[in-house]
């Protein structure tokens, strides 16, 4: 399934453009440790980098990871709104790379067709985009609020759940898995028990 076939839009949200690439993400792991009497857990900073399609809209910007070995299955992994962008940087002498900073974290992409003389177009076209975006949210912020909707005269509690996920290495690829899963997701190997 391509990400054409994936994509949920928004009301009033149209695709601009697309970018085949990788993309680099940082998170924090939790990685078991056995040892002798115990197994003892401790946190790290992990990397992956996965292949897959950025898709700009004229509401935010989507990536969609590849899945599988063989596969082009993909999926939409995270989306940045273009509200909460940050900053939109270049670099790199061989490779080149785009860092894409919103409010939650940064992404650094690796995309086919963006080299060191495509990376000011790149720029402008999100920039409109986020342009656009602002001044249509400051004509709506001109218009009198409509009046609330009271839809049930119970309070609505939210509930925040956060999860803790244990990652181990992969025994075939060294990369790391939750400790729940039966095939690793970077090499798709099947897990010894």
């Amino acid at each position: 399934m391509s990400w054409q076939k994936a994509i949920i839009l928004n009301s009033n949200e149209q695709v601009s453009h697309s970018w085949e690439g990788k993309c680099e993400r940082q998170h924090k792991a939790v990685v078991a440790q056995q040892g002798l009497i115990r197994t003892n857990y401790k946190t790290v900073q992990s990397k992956e980098v996965h292949r897959g399609t950025l898709v700009l809209t004229n509401q935010r910007l989507l990536w969609f990871e590849r899945r599988g070995f063989l596969s082009k299955t993909q999926r939409a992994s995270f989306e940045i709104d273009l509200r909460s962008l940050k900053g939109i940087t270049c670099g790199g002498t061989i490779m080149k790379w785009v860092s894409i900073t919103d409010t939650e974290a940064e992404s650094i992409f690796h995309l086919d067709r963006v080299g060191k003389k495509e990376i000011e177009p790149f720029r402008d076209m999100i920039l409109r985009q986020v342009e656009k975006l602002q001044a249509r949210n400051f004509s709506e912020t001109q218009l009198p609020p409509p009046p609330p909707i009271i839809i049930s005269s119970s309070p609505i509690q939210k509930e925040v759940i956060t999860k803790e996920i244990v990652m181990i290495p992969c025994e075939y690829c060294s990369g790391l898995m939750p400790q729940t899963s039966f095939f690793c997701p970077n090499c798709g190997a099947q897990r010894k028990k």
